[in-house]
């Protein structure tokens, strides 16, 4: 979200890779774009601006919609900026589900990561 929050971004902008502002390397290319439609596309959205999805195979595989995935422009809803600022939680306004390495994450068992003690806090 940090690289969203200048506005007008596009969503490859935020794809790590080599000479990438996303220097970043704890998500693969199919897990971004994964993590990128759950902001965008939920209850309540802390990102706008994109014109296609999902990201999916299919979506690749047709020219005309990864062009308009490619050119979307990107921003922080208000949501997306209180929480970028640490005065809104995500999980209050959205579901979450989703596995990641092993682990079931959802609205109730979501594992934190606590920047201070640099360590996953229990839910």
């Amino acid at each position: 979200m940090e690289l969203i929050a200048p506005g007008n971004v596009q969503p490859f902008d935020v794809f790590p890779g080599y000479q990438k502002r996303n220097e970043r390397r704890v998500f693969n290319y199919w897990e971004v774009g994964a993590l990128l439609d759950g902001l965008a596309r939920c209850p309540v959205p802390a990102v706008s601006g994109l014109n296609e999805g999902p990201f999916s195979l299919d979506m690749h595989d047709d020219s005309l919609r990864h062009a308009r995935y490619k050119q979307s422009r990107l921003s922080l809803t208000e949501l997306g900026k209180a929480v970028l600022a640490g005065e809104e939680d995500f999980l209050h306004h959205n579901p979450i589900h989703r596995w990641w390495g092993g682990t079931e994450l959802t609205n109730e068992r979501l594992w934190r990561w606590d920047l201070q003690s640099r360590s996953l806090v229990a839910p």
